[in-house]
């Protein structure tokens, strides 16, 4: 762990929220084009950087709205304003972008279910980016990049602080049967905060990926609105580059293929088990007919 040599101003950075394999990775590069940028990668991946498991939390974890939790948010206080670097923080990052940074694009995975809270903690002046993708087309991709294919012995609840948002499904998530199920049942858990949270696409910009692969330039530009600034012309052709991290970039044969893909991936048994955790959870902007969203923004 490292310090950086100059504070950042945490209300200044521009910080992503998603699912892994949710599109973050490309929103970053798009948006990095910003002059005076620089990325910081997935700090809540605890493996590699240890800083948010020191204060208590863990992965995927839940933070309610309106709660007390100090050392968290000290955590991610110090994080925002460029007080503890890694190597894994910075590896997409040339160096000499930190040099001429004047904020951070911080590309958050798995902080989805702390969106509600660490928006009231901490003012941003440039709105949060929520980037919501199908979870059917998230676990798809979680599986075949394989880091999530592993042996699957039931559904783990965390011990942890506030994962009430898991005991009170207990009965529910015991009955899963594969890895699969699990993964779109964490999906569930986690976007249902913010999703369902009145302050939804109000203090945070919520952007579904499907429509940003449809027409990046028009969700592009709502996002550069909200910030009232001029977007300009490097980022809308950015958008149109597959990220580091994609592993086929079917979108540049065929839109229709890219939002479709999951479907191949699997069984028709699968998918209707599927159906049921969506509609155990209440998840209403997707469904499992289509892959495209249901509601709009």
């Amino acid at each position: 762990m490292v310090k950086y040599f100059r504070k950042f101003d945490p209300e200044d950075n521009i910080l992503i929220f998603s699912d892994p394999r949710g599109g973050s990775t490309w929103m970053a590069e798009v948006l990095n084009q910003l002059p005076g940028t620089a990325v910081l990668w997935e700090p809540l991946h605890l493996r590699y950087f240890d800083h948010f498991s020191k204060a208590g939390l863990t992965w995927e974890q839940f933070i309610p709205e309106e709660a007390t939790w100090k050392e968290a948010e000290k955590a991610f206080h110090e994080l925002l304003s460029g007080k503890v670097l890694n190597s894994w923080l910075c590896n997409n990052t040339p160096p000499y972008e930190f040099l001429f940074a004047k904020r951070f694009i911080v590309k958050f995975c798995r902080a989805n279910a702390m969106i509600p809270w660490l928006t009231r903690v901490f003012s941003c002046k440039y709105k949060p980016v929520y980037l919501v993708r199908h979870p059917l087309a998230v676990v798809a991709s979680q599986l075949k990049h394989g880091a999530w294919n592993k042996d699957f012995k039931g559904f783990d609840i965390p011990n942890c602080r506030y994962n009430d948002v898991y005991i009170r499904n207990a009965d529910f998530l015991s009955s899963l049967e594969t890895k699969a199920e699990a993964l779109v049942a964490m999906w569930c858990m986690m976007n249902s905060v913010p999703l369902g949270n009145a302050r939804n696409n109000k203090d945070w910009i919520t952007v579904y990926y499907e429509n940003l692969i449809v027409d990046p330039e028009k969700e592009l530009r709502r996002i550069f609105e909200t910030w009232n600034l001029r977007i300009p012309e490097n980022v809308l052709q950015q958008a149109r580059v597959p990220s580091v991290t994609t592993q086929d970039a079917t979108f540049l044969i065929s839109i229709d293929k890219q939002l479709s893909k999951w479907r191949s991936f699997f069984s028709e048994k699968q998918i209707k088990r599927f159906e049921v955790i969506l509609r155990y959870f209440g998840v209403k902007c997707y469904n499992v007919e289509q892959g495209t969203p249901l509601l709009s923004v």
